[in-house]
């Protein structure tokens, strides 16, 4: 169900960045003319991605064939944030950082450049809130929408398929917890020059990291859902084994997280949103942790161990890849591979290209120069970084999965 959905949210992604691109020439054409505001194509623009993503959240969840209500929500929900993370990725993060709409001083004075500086750092973390949280919402009610005539029917669960939620929400975790060190590195270090005596609780240098924290919060949420759900649906020690990983991934959030930020940066956890949501990562790691002690144990016991040693070696180093399919195997690779770079490109690739006229212009030089070079660039830059992980972590899986397969042939002609 979540391989269609997320395939189904990646399409209608695509079909946004084609659409939205024309409208944001006519309002750039209207900017540059100084005729009208362009107001008319934003709010064009903005009808029409919300009923495309609409669509998109409504087809997610039809083709996931789930007859649940809430599950067809969430399904609907995870469609529409992909199709606005994909917009932000291909459109939305290069629309942030041009400036055309501004007016500066001519001269390159250190306040002219820290304006600049703090203001695509916002734009840059609003537009994808924006994009993400608003196709969130409006592909959830997508999903909504495929319920108004009710059913009465339980999901059944295809299970040789690969659990691409679970090895999703085990791979983004990580992936966020990197993304938010990171950018807690970084952009504390640039605000310091840039940001002025200011009262706000949150300035637009905060951003990266707070928004790397919300990635955070609502993978860890994933993770510790899909977790028990996944531990209830296995019918063997092996998935069971990839369950208590997953268990043991959400419980290691909380302090890993604090370690990884307490040693480069004392002082990030006197921001109050910072503390919230740290409160927030380890109550989720505490109900992991009961996840764990009250139904994962209990119910991997019940399940008899492989009855020789070559078997239980087989288990402990390959669990059951030896009977999976390489094509589905591919599919998951391709999804995991995304989402573990997504948040690093999200939260401190994007802005960073976004300030490279200001901090370095000289990575301009790998786009001819025009216009919408900026655009060529972030686009270059998102879809070689995911076509990389996603070929890397096929590839591994592969030689994984041939591995496997030649351990298990060989452990049955032992035996024979």
């Amino acid at each position: 169900m979540t391989t269609r959905a997320g395939m189904a949210g990646l399409a209608t992604g695509l079909v946004l960045t084609i659409m939205i691109y024309p409208m944001y020439y006519a309002w750039r054409l209207a900017i540059f003319s100084g005729q009208v505001t362009g107001s008319f194509y934003i709010w064009l623009a903005g009808i029409s991605a919300g009923m495309v993503a609409l669509a998109g959240g409504f087809w997610a969840a039809r083709w996931a064939g789930s007859a649940e209500k809430d599950r067809r929500a969430a399904l609907g929900a995870l469609a529409g944030a992909l199709a606005g993370t994909f917009l932000f990725c291909l459109w939305g993060a290069a629309a942030a950082g041009d400036l055309i709409d501004q007016a500066f001083p001519s001269s390159p004075t250190w306040y002219v450049q820290a304006s600049k500086i703090r203001l695509i750092t916002g734009r840059t973390m609003l537009m994808f809130l924006s994009l993400f949280i608003g196709g969130g919402l409006v592909g959830a009610l997508g999903g909504l929408l495929t319920t108004l005539k009710g059913s009465k029917k339980k999901d059944v669960f295809d299970l040789e398929e690969p659990q691409m939620a679970l090895n999703a929400s085990i791979t983004v975790v990580p992936a966020s917890i990197v993304a938010t060190v990171i950018a807690a590195v970084v952009f504390p270090r640039l605000a310091s020059s840039v940001n002025g005596p200011s009262t706000r609780l949150v300035t637009e240098m905060d951003l990266p990291v707070l928004v790397s924290l919300f990635l955070l919060v609502i993978s860890h949420v994933a993770l510790t859902l899909v977790v028990p759900h996944e531990a209830r649906a296995s019918t063997h020690r092996c998935g069971l084994d990839e369950v208590k990983m997953g268990a043991f991934v959400g419980i290691a959030t909380a302090p890993v997280l604090a370690i990884l930020l307490f040693l480069p940066r004392r002082d990030v956890f006197s921001h109050p949103v910072i503390l919230i949501a740290m409160l927030i990562i380890s109550t989720l790691s505490l109900v992991s942790i009961l996840t764990l002690i009250s139904l994962i144990l209990p119910r991997r016991a019940v399940f008899k161990p492989p009855p020789n040693k070559h078997l239980k070696m087989e288990a402990s180093l390959f669990g059951t890849i030896a009977r999976s399919k390489g094509p589905r195997l591919i599919v998951l690779c391709v999804g995991c591979g995304i989402l573990m770079v997504l948040p690093l490109y999200i939260t401190v690739i994007s802005v960073l290209i976004n300030l490279s006229p200001l901090l370095d212009p000289t990575v301009f030089a790998i786009v001819p120069p025009g216009p919408w070079r900026l655009f060529q660039l972030q686009a270059l830059v998102s879809g070689s970084i995911l076509t990389v992980a996603a070929s890397f972590l096929s590839a591994i899986y592969i030689f994984y999965l041939n591995l496997g397969r030649w351990f298990s042939a060989w452990n049955a002609k032992r035996a024979g």
